[in-house]
């Protein structure tokens, strides 16, 4: 199970951060990048791998693939991570970064620092940790697509800047519309723009799709595990009808697919395949070529321009819903509140830095992250009967026994929350959920302390929302 000893060590692994000497504090751009060794994108130049959602990186408009041309109009090209991240660390309440993409070239932006106490566990932090309390709102997935992806390298991808289609085969012509439809969606939210007219890239696409000739019946056919994948347009896991799995064998597919797309260079009329994305899939049923292709289009343009990896392409979904007041725990105290965010929910109930909670919704907090910890281990194993079986997924750290609650038995598991022996505090965070709150009233009563002073203090929260899905 996650530990907030654990969390502690990975609190800024997604992020650029810094301490500075005698205030403790962590500062946060919301992004994370790598320098190119790709002759075709950004060579030598730091490459945008992700951006915090909700970060002042996201808000200032940046995105994955980026490249960083400058940081404060010093040229990025050539320098090694080290001494980009002492660019970015030592600048003092905001960067100006010059960074070009498919839009645009050389465009700046402005990225403020987000800075905290080195101690503090943020609202967002303590959902992950308690993602058990509520697998409908937190949970993250990592999955494989045998993607197999190839680029010339001696090609600079940023030279492309319009695309086009080669003619349609005449006997699928609204197959191929579809796909073309999807490709065009894909490419044009990249930046690119379509013409007809002498376009820089022209798109072919190959497909097929068979009946297994070898195809064997197995009895134990149905229990065979199905691909989770997420749905770029629905937002949303899917159960999918392809075997990706090392255990099971290709005679018991019934049927093989393949879909591939080229994007060919155009400008020079020499027909050079720049950039290739191939599919090779077992079905377990007859799944169209249509709906496969709609399906994994995003996800194959996700290789392009910056490929991640050759062979098999490799994502990363996570999904964060949380109640958010402002307020900041102590990981060493997690009774005291080390930094309230400014007019944010608490705040304006009056809610300070330094003040002591001694109850949230009426359950008595225990202070010693230890027995915090073993009392939610406890919690998510005596509660196992609760959860619905046909639920069941695997998360992207490895637990296979994740499932929702079981919705016939809300009354049951709200119980269990307020059962003192689990002291499930932090369950307010999804206090918005029946299985937790059956009175639908999403407001959070919290016990304070100060000094000698003590009060009940209401405070209506704001319930975010954040997704990340990524190639990695």
């Amino acid at each position: 199970m996650k530990q907030l000893v654990f969390l502690l060590a990975l609190l800024n692994c997604y992020v650029i951060s810094i301490s500075q000497e005698n205030q403790m504090v962590v500062c946060q751009y919301g992004f994370t990048f790598e320098i190119s060794v790709q002759k075709n994108w950004g060579y030598l130049q730091p490459v945008i791998l992700s951006v915090v959602p909700n970060s002042s990186a996201e808000a200032a408009g940046l995105r994955s693939n980026d490249i960083i041309e400058k940081i404060n109009e010093k040229s990025t090209t050539g320098e090694n991570i080290e001494t980009i991240s002492s660019w970015l660390h030592n600048s003092n309440f905001q960067i100006q970064l010059n960074v070009s993409n498919l839009k645009e070239r050389d465009h700046k932006i402005i990225v403020n620092k987000e800075c905290r106490l080195k101690n503090s566990l943020s609202e967002k932090d303590l959902a992950n940790v308690y993602s058990f309390y509520s697998l409908e709102d937190v949970q993250t997935h990592a999955f494989t697509c045998p993607f197999k992806t190839s680029v010339n390298t001696e090609t600079n991808l940023m030279q492309y800047s319009s695309f086009g289609f080669a003619a349609p085969d005449s006997e699928n012509i609204e197959l191929e519309k579809n796909i073309n439809d999807a490709i065009r969606k894909s490419l044009e939210e990249k930046g690119l723009k379509y013409t007809t007219i002498n376009p820089d890239l022209m798109i072919k696409t190959y497909y097929s799709q068979m009946a297994n000739p070898n195809f064997r019946n197995n009895p134990q056919a149905e229990k065979f595990p199905l691909v989770y994948r997420y749905n770029v347009y629905k937002k949303t896991m899917e159960k999918i009808p392809i075997y990706y799995n090392p255990l099971i064998h290709t005679d018991q597919a019934k049927f093989f697919l393949k879909f591939g797309i080229k994007l060919i260079d155009n400008k020079k009329n020499i027909n050079l395949t720049i950039w290739e994305c191939e599919a090779n899939e077992l079905l377990q049923s007859n799944y169209s070529l249509s709906d496969y292709a709609e399906f994994h289009i995003p996800l194959m343009f996700m290789q392009y321009p910056y490929m991640k990896s050759k062979e098999t392409a490799q994502f990363y979904y996570s999904r964060s819903k949380y109640n958010y007041t402002g307020i900041h725990f102590n990981i060493d105290n997690l009774k005291e509140i080390t930094e309230v965010d400014s007019s944010s929910p608490a705040a304006k109930s009056e809610i300070k830095a330094g003040d002591i909670i001694e109850k949230i919704n009426g359950i008595n907090f225990v202070n010693n992250v230890k027995a915090a910890d073993n009392n939610y281990k406890q919690f998510i194993y005596k509660t196992s009967s609760f959860r619905d079986q046909s639920t069941q997924f695997t998360n992207a750290e490895g637990f296979t026994r994740c499932m929702y609650w079981d919705k016939m038995k809300y009354a049951q598991i709200q119980d269990e929350f307020r059962k003192p022996e689990f002291s499930t505090t932090f369950s307010y965070l999804f206090y918005f959920r029946p299985y937790i709150n059956l009175s639908g009233t999403n407001i959070i009563s919290f016990n304070i302390k100060r000094g000698s002073w003590k009060e009940e203090i209401k405070v209506r929260p704001v319930i975010i929302t954040e997704e990340i899905f990524e190639n990695r």
